[in-house]
């Protein structure tokens, strides 16, 4: 169902609760926001950031919300008495008319690598049309990482689907198991890392080219482990910066949020050692819809090259 999950007040429930979310945008708003700011506030969802804008002393706010959940970010604008300050729009950013230009642009655009949830172009589009020239973008600057990693709830579980549960052979489960991500782990630790993490992309949200949203993001990466030990998936996440000097960081070792450490699978566990060379291909490619994207890995070890893809998945 498009629109689906922030359709859903679950997710926002999921958000709310990331105390380490709302805190780093807390602490960023009440650095930019002044008594004379107007506020943009693109994905507003349940109204979170545009209430503490509000509550910062900003003179207005457009919380601009795509789906129905708008008719509770409106409930609870009225309820906690922001009203008269908040102006909550349920349309797409791209499709908005404002009264003004804004001083602030404001938003929760981050998928568990930055760009992955199709809504950096959206983003771009409101900054180019509505934020004034010495405006201000929260955040302003998204960087993702990636290293390969050995994750033991993935080993365990693809030995779980392979051992002949319940005695019956389940092994096509591993086998389409492999192209689906897993977001959100939050037990990969810095110990899982095989070899130094690498930059994956820079996104400056304050001078990217909205054009250049639309196309895929892609990088080719080499690393070289440090350490004997075991090959099975890679690790994805990112850190964001803000204005004021504030940084949301997330991945291994990093403090608890809802994004942690982004999983991709290997179809096979691979024994590496100290100067083993692992090459890594990812792409993360953009869909028709906001909110949605595909992504495709290749990975070379030892001349064995396999490839995955979100495509290919049964979800």
């Amino acid at each position: 169902m498009k629109g689906a999950p922030y359709e859903q007040l679950w997710i926002h429930r999921f958000m709310l609760k990331d105390i380490v979310r709302g805190e780093t945008y807390q602490n960023a708003i009440d650095a930019v926001v002044t008594p004379d700011s107007v506020v943009l506030d693109m994905g507003a969802g349940s109204g979170i950031l545009s209430f503490m804008a509000a509550r910062a002393g900003a003179r207005k706010v457009y919380a601009v919300e795509r789906t129905s959940i708008a008719r509770v970010t409106l409930e609870l604008a009225r309820l906690n008495g922001l009203q008269d300050r908040i102006q909550v729009i349920q349309d797409d950013v791209r499709n908005i008319v404002l009264p003004e230009k804004v001083d602030v642009l404001l938003s929760e655009w981050l998928g568990p690598i930055g760009v992955d949830e199709n809504l950096l172009h959206p983003l771009l589009t409101a900054r180019d049309r509505w934020l004034k020239p010495e405006g201000k973008i929260l955040p302003e600057n998204v960087t993702a990482w990636m290293a390969p990693i050995y994750d033991p709830i993935l080993d365990s579980e693809m030995f779980f689907w392979t051992s002949r549960p319940y005695g019956f052979d389940l092994t096509p489960i591993a086998r389409h198991s492999v192209n689906e991500i897993r977001y959100g782990q939050q037990h990969i630790q810095p110990e899982h890392l095989l070899a130094e993490f690498k930059l994956m992309w820079t996104t400056d949200i304050v001078s990217y080219p909205a054009e250049d949203a639309i196309h895929p993001f892609r990088t080719s990466l080499s690393f070289i482990c440090k350490s004997e030990g075991t090959f099975n998936s890679l690790g994805l996440w990112f850190d964001a910066q803000f204005p004021n000097g504030g940084k949301l960081i997330c991945g291994p070792g990093a403090p608890r949020n809802h994004w942690g450490t982004t999983v991709c699978p290997l179809d096979r566990i691979v024994q590496v050692n100290p100067g083993t060379e692992i090459k890594v291909d990812f792409a993360c490619e953009l869909d028709d819809e906001p909110g949605r994207t595909f992504s495709n890995w290749s990975v070379c070890i030892d001349g064995h090259q396999e490839k995955h893809n979100t495509r290919d998945s049964i979800t």
